[in-house]
């Protein structure tokens, strides 16, 4: 053992107190360079400025949603595919295939591939509930694309709405769904809309001075009938209108006596009638059975040949009086690419409105993702189809804005006419909004 004396202990411990302040302070600039450096990429190394712009120019990793990937794309769909409805949901659900078949064929969509699932709901509201949730909580898909039928969609809305899962296109025309939340998009025109343009074209392409409206006691016809009012009151025309309130029928009748008679008592020069499928084809046999022959239109969801086909033969006289709305330009440019697709993957389901509905459900959803780019959060998403103006597809324009969630707003008319030994429609004007 040795010792010191205090002179020499005294200056040993201000020598070690004066090296730990040394190496503490080189320490904490250390730490804190350190953490500048990643709070800002460009001074992690003072050395290399070719070295810190590439660290600039690297774009910034977006997190991926639900269904997500480098490689692809899930999203899932609901509708009815099987029972006395499946006639819809068929091609429809053909359409939608076929529009994903010829995109993932051609390399995906920015590199991604399209991987659709498919619930069936049977049409039934609480078979539409349990398939949305097996989609969005089990399947863990990327979006709702197509949801097909209004009692599905709207039994389902509060759990899309509060997930804020994106939802693209509804089979459907409800006008509450307009205002549904700013993560879903409807295409289709909505059935208020639809009936103000209705009052416009009465005026315009009719020159109605009188006009009678039969309408289906539903959501349906109410908003179809509301916007007619709501239409001819903007357009200072309401006194045209005739008492509407005998004139409801319910959905599942088959008997029109009253609802005609009283139409025709009105005396009008244009009949609109706002019903659906078999209830408009009774009341045109029921039309054509009192010898009630004056202009006549219907709401885009007849524009069908199967319609036609439903209708025509109890009505062969005065289903050529007979104009329908339409959305979607039929024309064969237009279709050809629709034509070309089914007939290579699904040669064996018909082309039709529902078939064409299906293809722009689809391509309504891949254009959002053409826009969104790899800024697949959901949010991004959102932000991309925010944007959007799509003017490529079968619909003559397809754009949102950040809360106006409209659908389509131009539509077009069209008549029936006889070719040979069918009954086809032909388009009368130009698509228009209201």
């Amino acid at each position: 053992m040795f010792k010191l004396k205090g002179n020499t202990l005294l200056i040993l411990v201000l020598s070690l107190v004066l090296i730990l302040s040394i190496t503490g302070c080189k320490k904490e600039a250390d730490s804190t360079n350190g953490d500048k450096a990643k709070d800002n990429p460009a001074t992690e190394d003072s050395h290399s400025n070719q070295d810190d712009n590439k660290d600039e120019e690297k774009p910034v990793k977006v997190e991926y949603a639900n269904g997500a990937s480098d490689s692809a794309i899930k999203i899932g769909t609901v509708g009815v595919q099987s029972g006395p409805l499946a006639f819809i949901g068929t091609p429809y659900f053909a359409g939608m295939e076929a529009y994903f078949n010829k995109v993932n064929e051609e390399g995906g969509v920015n590199g991604r591939k399209i991987e659709l699932i498919k619930k069936d709901d049977e049409f039934k509201p609480d078979k539409s509930v349990q398939a949305i949730e097996s989609l969005v909580f089990d399947e863990e898909v990327f979006a709702i694309v197509g949801h097909l039928g209004t009692p599905g969609v709207m039994a389902s809305v509060d759990i899309v709405k509060e997930e804020g899962i994106p939802s693209v296109y509804f089979g459907s025309g409800a006008a509450t769904l307009t205002e549904a939340g700013e993560n879903f998009f409807p295409v289709q025109p909505n059935y208020v809309y639809e009936g103000k343009l209705m009052a416009k074209y009465a005026m315009d392409e009719f020159n109605a001075s009188k006009i009678a409206v039969i309408y289906r006691n539903d959501d349906v016809g109410k908003d179809g009938l509301d916007g007619i009012v709501d239409g001819l009151k903007a357009l200072g025309k309401s006194d045209v209108l005739a008492a509407s309130d005998q004139l409801a029928y319910n959905a599942g009748d088959t008997d029109f006596t009253v609802q005609v008679q009283k139409a025709k008592s009105a005396n009008p020069d244009l009949l609109i009638i706002y019903g659906l499928g078999g209830g408009t084809a009774g009341i045109l046999k029921e039309i054509e059975k009192v010898g009630f022959n004056i202009p006549m239109l219907t709401t885009y969801s007849n524009a069908d040949a199967s319609f036609l086909a439903m209708a025509s033969p109890g009505a062969p006289n005065v289903i050529t009086n007979l104009h329908v709305m339409g959305w979607l330009d039929v024309s064969e440019a237009k279709l050809k690419p629709l034509n070309d697709a089914m007939a290579k993957y699904f040669a064996d389901v018909p082309v039709n409105a529902y078939t064409m509905a299906g293809w722009v459900a689809a391509e309504t959803f891949v254009a959002g993702v053409k826009q969104a780019g790899d800024n697949l959060s959901w949010a991004g998403y959102i932000d991309a189809m925010n944007h959007l103006k799509f003017t490529e597809g079968l619909a003559p324009e397809i754009s949102y804005t950040t809360g106006v969630r409209e659908g389509v707003t131009q539509m077009a008319i069209s008549r029936v006419v006889q070719q040979d030994d069918a009954f086809i429609f032909e388009l009368l004007t130009d698509f228009n909004a209201f």
